[in-house]
């Protein structure tokens, strides 16, 4: 049986090689089973999570994010099954996994790289993405421009640094991706090109066969679940558990972390994020913060805190979410007339605020709005649902249907039959009786500040007196028809973003900057890009960018090889997107 070693010195628990630490530690290992050679014969899962091992693992994790349960004992080695020899190891299969091994495999055709993705898809939480970002390269003094817009946007708790050099390189990286990987990109009238059907999934069917036939080795169903190192500033390879519970160390020059946030693993969240996890109904798949449990195995030590990337609000709790795709959803939660009040039965913001400032900011900042407020409700009667029905809305529940959609009727009264049990769902005759049906839930709530609000409200709808949150009137619809209803607000989290500090060769770093030697992370695992308030556009670019530069710096550096002046292919995105093409700029007020 596989033993996990949790119980001897730090320094001793940094060691690669198990053999070592089991000696060092004889006295104070688990008593369960004895440690068996790397040839033994691999134990399931459920063996290596008895009670007694979850006790040993929640021992060791104390080293890494101290209070968390560590159920699947992430960053603790174990005595592995087996034991191979490999050049690199990138762990997720999404943008960044996939720009890692391919460009490391092409510049470096003889290394073995070895692609980890725990899922039995590939491409992560990127077959969910849009695409986003800029695709030409910028001279240092756009970049200085769009920097400072950049570092605004995300209210200054950003690495400027890391940003400047994406922008004068991301041109080069979407090159490589668009132009020489023939990945499709389009300009479905957004505000940026998306990629082909607005989802990653159409890159990474692309991908897939080309990485294949690059020879890169892909593994799914194989979860990396701890580095191996020489010391705290050495990585020298990965441990990965496969569907049957087979524990496999693959020796490495190099190692990449791209497997994403902690967005579906809410017990680790709660430990790195300062909002309200009640609110926050995650999307996507396999974020359960493992990269960065890992890098903590490192002198980088605690990785930072995880902010939410959160996309309009959403309707429902954490436990019992109305569902992204859902209609009612995207009716009740993204769209500019809607009616939201929060726990005083008083309206708190104009709900179409960010479409006031000419921003691109406006799907990112209704989030934060609604997390500002203890609780919150959107509030509609049967007209809102008859216009929904009819085609009347202004967002789609992404930038590719707002943009190829409008018009088309949203299904919404299917979905009011299917949550009316639901306990954060309330309807009433009337609005007195809708309040009084929230105060129940909601201690604070009063039903006369309630019916005053929504009289208000009416009024404006009707040009009676001007909003007080200075709305425009044409997304003022009047709450007069019954029945009435009130659906609770939380934040549809398409993930979070933070945690591992880089260097601009994204090497994974100590809290004085200093490299930790065959360590790399990529993407929404890595720090600086955004802070509570999501940029938008951000995560595919970063790990695009992550990726290419840790490809380079791993080619040279870790392979002793050389990087080709023209890696990036001789497609430019400018044939693609048109000559006029021009990076906007993230507030909306011109180009960049």
């Amino acid at each position: 049986m596989n033993e996990i070693s949790a119980n001897f010195d730090r320094r001793t628990f940094l060691k690669g090689g198990l053999a070592a630490a089991t000696a060092a530690a004889a006295g104070s290992m688990l008593a369960a089973c004895s440690p068996q050679s790397p040839t033994s014969t691999a134990t399931n899962n459920a063996d290596r999570q008895d009670s007694e091992n979850i006790d040993g693992a929640v021992e060791g994790a104390g080293r890494v994010s101290p209070g968390y349960s560590n159920p699947d004992a992430i960053a603790i080695p174990v005595d592995p099954d087996a034991v191979e020899d490999v050049d690199v190891v990138v762990i997720g299969s999404g943008m960044g996994g996939f720009a890692a091994s391919m460009l490391t495999k092409e510049q470096a055709p003889d290394a073995h790289v070895v692609m980890l993705e725990k899922q039995n898809t590939l491409g992560g939480n990127t077959s969910f993405a849009e695409g986003g970002g800029g695709f030409l390269n910028m001279t240092p003094a756009e970049a200085v421009k769009a920097v400072q817009a950049e570092v605004i946007q995300r209210n200054f708790v950003v690495d400027p640094s890391l940003f400047y050099a994406l922008k004068i390189q991301q041109g080069d990286c979407a090159d490589w991706l668009f132009g020489k990987h023939h990945v499709v990109v389009k300009d479905y009238g957004s505000g940026q090109p998306l990629y082909d059907g607005g989802t990653g999934a159409s890159m990474i069917a692309t991908l897939t066969p080309q990485a294949e036939e690059l020879g890169v080795d892909i593994r799914m169903e194989s979860r990396a679940t701890a580095l191996v190192l020489e010391d705290e500033y050495n990585v020298t390879g990965v441990q990965y558990r496969d569907k049957d519970g087979k524990v496999t160390q693959l020796n490495a020059k190099a190692v990449v972390i791209a497997s994403g946030g902690m967005n579906t693993n809410p017990e680790l969240l709660e430990l790195y994020s300062n909002v309200d996890l009640n609110k926050i109904m995650p999307l996507g798949i396999g974020q359960d913060g493992d990269g960065h449990l890992m890098a903590e195995q490192t002198a980088h030590g605690r990785t930072g805190l995880q902010t939410i990337d959160g996309f309009f609000a959403g309707i429902g709790t954490a436990e019992d979410p109305c569902g992204f795709d859902s209609d009612l959803n995207t009716a009740a939660g993204f769209q500019f007339s809607d009616c939201f009040v929060n726990e005083y039965g008083n309206r708190f913001y104009d709900e179409s605020f960010s479409f006031n400032t000419g921003s691109q900011l406006f799907f990112t900042c209704i989030p934060q709005m609604v997390l500002s407020q203890s609780q919150a409700y959107s509030i509609f009667d049967a007209s809102y649902i008859q216009r929904w029905e009819a085609g009347e809305w202004q967002n789609g529940h992404n930038g590719f249907d707002s943009a190829t959609k409008q018009g088309q009727p949203l299904t919404v009264q299917p979905e009011i039959e299917r949550v009316s049990g639901s306990s954060w769902f309330h309807q009433a005759d009337s609005i007195e009786a809708l309040g009084e049906a929230l105060a129940e839930t909601v201690p604070g709530f009063s039903v006369e500040n309630f019916v005053a609000t929504i009289n208000a409200y009416n009024a404006a709808a009707a040009g009676e007196q001007p909003d007080e949150f200075g709305k425009p009137q044409e997304f003022i619809w009047a709450l007069q028809t019954p029945p009435f209803y009130a659906a609770k607000l939380g934040v549809n989290a398409y993930n979070t973003n933070g945690g591992i500090h880089i260097s601009k060769d994204a090497q994974v770093i100590d809290p004085d900057g200093k490299p930790i030697v065959g360590l790399y992370a990529s993407g929404i695992a890595t720090h600086g890009w955004d802070s509570q308030v999501y940029g938008g556009g951000t995560n595919q670019p970063v790990a695009l960018w992550c990726s290419c530069v840790a490809a380079r710096h791993i080619v040279e550096n870790q392979l002793g090889g050389t990087f080709a002046e023209d890696w990036m292919g001789d497609v430019p995105m400018s044939s693609i997107l048109g000559s006029d093409y021009a990076n906007g700029n993230p507030l909306g007020h011109g180009d960049e």
